[in-house]
């Protein structure tokens, strides 16, 4: 009776780590990609040159990456995390479509 309840958790938490995972690297990149488009948009909607909006916002972004990698990972449950990159990427997709749509 033991041993299916030990078969279950290990499952669970291998479900677990491969979500977090695929969070953490994927989810985290696509984010990040969206961040970065919405930083050079903004940057250069305030007056920056695009060039220079676009090479700022591609270095903010490694730190952002770094970041959004860690939550990930400190989140709670992989559900958490997940929520948290959905969350964070319909703001920053609707900003972005917002500020393309304008020119």
């Amino acid at each position: 009776m033991i041993k299916p309840l030990t078969a279950l958790f290990a499952a669970h938490h291998r479900w677990s780590v491969a979500s977090r995972t695929l969070a953490g690297t994927l989810g985290a990149y696509g984010v990040t990609a969206l961040g970065t488009v919405a930083l050079s948009l903004v940057l250069a909607a305030l007056g920056m040159a695009r060039a220079e909006a676009v090479t700022a916002a591609t270095l903010a972004s490694y730190a952002v990456f770094a970041i959004i990698a860690m939550a990930v990972f400190h989140a709670s449950s992989p559900a958490r995390a997940w929520g948290w990159l959905i969350g964070a990427a319909v703001p920053l997709a609707l900003l972005t479509w917002l500020l393309t749509a304008t020119r």
